[in-house]
């Protein structure tokens, strides 16, 4: 079975790098099909229910569906295509698109897949029995059927301003979730943020069923994120108030690392240099992360990722644009 995810193309790397690694940490054994910023199409022995869970944990995916066809913009090639398909379940159906491609006349296309697809068929457009989803790009147009949709207000609702605890640096949950999904975690397996704040990271990982480990070297930021997580009702975590170098006193063989390190001149780091920070930190975080275990870590600019290579296996890196003025860089590594 082929599976077209959807993804949201807030970011060129990122969005297609979490659905791998959500797949293998699902332990979903897939090949790639097809893979750009618009879409990732896989191919899986896994069946729908298995691969509709991934809806629980993705934040940069719109839409998963059982992949149909892929065609130019050509009418008559879609209409061949379409006409090729034999879709076996019962029940109504509903044809609904979303076009990225300035360039294709979108009614056009969705015209003639309804024409094909609603053949003896109920139409209803609200909550029909099968959504038929026509994406269209500027590198192909995909169909499939939904089989999940990812609800992404859910972040929008946890953002920092609406927790118990505010503070103004703090990751979107949407981006916290893609960090906590690019580590490979597992539901019940323990992951540490070493620089939790106000506990965003922490959050999301804890609402997928991970065991979660926090700390920081300021009492108060402690206080909030315990506050934040009682707030939604987490459970399983341990907070501590701690230096990085003093983690392994808490905690040893953790298997992920998820972080966002000091980077301003806002962000406490008791005056220590920002380079010597992240180098004692990295080595830390070595020695509490268990073997084949990733670390995720947020950093200040490009060239501190060699830092983290004297201790980790780079495994890729994301630059992200969190505001006009600021880029900041994920970096993910591996203990080998």
């Amino acid at each position: 079975m082929r599976y077209l995810f959807e993804l949201s193309k807030e970011h060129n790397t990122l969005p297609t790098s979490e659905v791998i690694s959500c797949l293998k940490a699902g332990k979903i054994k897939f090949e790639t099909i097809v893979s750009n910023e618009d879409v990732l199409i896989v191919e899986t022995n896994s069946g729908n229910d298995e691969i509709k869970r991934l809806t629980d944990r993705l934040s940069f995916t719109f839409y998963i569906d059982e992949f149909l066809f892929s065609s130019s913009p050509s009418i008559e090639e879609i209409k061949e295509k379409a006409n090729k398909i034999c879709i076996s379940r019962n029940g109504s159906i509903a044809v609904k698109y979303k076009n990225r491609s300035e360039a294709i006349n979108s009614q056009a296309v969705v015209k003639i897949l309804a024409e094909v697809f609603s053949k003896n068929r109920t139409v209803i457009l609200n909550h029909p029995d099968i959504e038929i989803r026509c994406f269209i790009t500027d590198t192909g147009i995909y169909v499939g059927i939904k089989i999940g949709e990812i609800n992404r207000s859910r972040f929008e609702e946890r953002k920092v301003q609406h927790r118990p605890f505010f503070s103004p640096i703090s990751l979107h949950p949407k981006l916290a979730r893609a960090l906590v999904n690019l580590s490979g975690i597992r539901k019940n397996e323990t992951l540490l943020d070493p620089f939790c704040g106000t506990g965003g990271i922490l959050l999301e990982a804890g609402l997928i069923g991970v065991n979660i480990v926090g700390s920081d070297v300021e009492n108060r930021m402690i206080e909030g994120c315990r506050k934040t997580l009682d707030f939604y009702k987490i459970k399983n975590y341990d907070l501590f108030c701690s230096d990085i170098s003093e983690i392994k006193n808490h905690i040893k063989n953790v298997d992920a690392v998820v972080t966002d390190l000091p980077y301003g001149k806002s962000t406490t780091t008791k005056g220590e240099n920002i380079d010597s920070l992240y180098l004692r930190s990295f080595e830390d975080i070595s020695n509490i992360l268990k073997d084949n275990g990733k670390a995720v870590i947020g950093l200040a600019n490009k060239k501190s990722v060699s830092i983290g290579e004297k201790y980790f296996t780079l495994v890729e890196i994301h630059g992200f644009k969190v505001h006009k003025s600021l880029t900041r860089y994920f970096a993910v590594y591996e203990k080998q």
